[in-house]
C-alpha cells in the first residue's frame, strides 16, 4: 500500500531532518534516540502514525563505537518511496542537511520544537559564578551563509533575534545562540510540544534563583 504524503506529513519530516533524522544512501529514514530518550522517540512515531507514515516499529542495538560505548539505542525506520528519494533531493547538498528558506517557510511550531529536542539546549550565563541570565543553543553543521539564512527566518516570521557562535576548529562549527529574552520567546513557541515528553522537559525549565525567583515554565 502506497502511502499518501500530505503537507502535514512533508513538513513533519522536513523537522525531523533538521534535528537527528537521517536519509541513508539507500533512502531509508532512520530516527534514533537513546534509552534515556525513548518516551521522545515513542512521541515521534504517534505523530507519523497521525499523519498516515508507516514505520517499522521500535527496535533497538547496542552502540559498539564512538561515544557511549555499550548504551543501547532505539529506532525506528521509514521506507516511504519514492518520496524520501525526493525530500533527499531537496534537504541535503553533499551529505549534509542546507538551510534553505523554502524548507523553513515550512515548518510549524511542532517542527521548530522537534528540531530544538533534537539538537538545542539552555545553558546558563556566569559572572565569577553568579547565574544572570541563559542563552539557548542550537547546534548545527552549517556555513554562515545557511546558518544567517535561518538566522533571518527566525527574526522575520517569528519574531526572535539569534546569532551565530562559532566553537570548535572545524570551518563551519557554528550553533544558533540566543539570550534570556529572546530565549524566552522561543520557548513560548515550542512549549505546547516539548510538556508532551517527560524526558525533554529540561529543555524549556530554568533556574535563576540565585539573581531571580526560581521559575519552572509548566503553568
Amino acid at each position: 500500500m502506497k502511502t499518501k504524503i500530505t503537507k502535514e506529513s512533508r513538513n513533519l519530516l522536513i523537522g525531523m531532518l533538521l534535528g537527528d533524522g537521517t536519509i541513508s544512501n539507500n533512502n531509508v529514514f532512520k530516527i534514533a534516540h537513546a534509552e534515556s530518550q525513548k518516551d521522545y522517540l515513542e512521541w515521534k512515531i504517534k505523530q507519523l502514525n497521525n499523519c498516515g507514515i508507516r514505520n517499522n516499529g521500535i527496535k533497538s542495538y547496542i552502540k559498539t563505537k564512538g561515544y557511549n560505548i555499550g548504551v543501547p539505542v532505539y529506532y525506528t525506520q521509514l521506507n516511504i518511496m519514492p518520496f524520501i528519494k525526493v525530500l533527499r533531493r531537496v534537504c541535503y547538498k553533499s551529505k549534509k542537511i542546507i538551510g534553505n528558506r523554502k524548507l523553513l517557510n515550512r515548518l510549524s511550531p511542532k517542527e521548530i520544537a522537534i528540531w530544538y529536542m533534537d539538537d538545542g539546549h539552555i545553558n546558563y550565563r556566569k559572572t565569577k559564578g553568579r547565574v544572570h541570565g541563559f542563552y539557548i543553543k542550537i547546534a548545527t553543521c552549517l556555513p554562515k551563509e545557511e546558518l544567517q539564512i535561518i538566522i533571518d527566518y527566525f527574526k522575520e516570521v517569528w519574531n526572535v533575534s539569534f546569532y551565530m557562535f562559532h566553537e570548535g576548529k572545524h570551518q563551519d562549527s557554528y550553533s544558533l545562540c540566543c539570550g534570556t529574552k529572546e530565549g524566552l520567546k522561543f520557548i513560548e513557541i515550542v512549549k505546547p510540544y516539548v510538556l508532551q515528553i517527560p524526558s525533554m522537559i529540561h529543555k524549556i525549565t530554568y533556574d535563576l534563583s540565585q539573581t531571580f525567583h526560581f521559575q519552572l515554565l509548566l503553568h
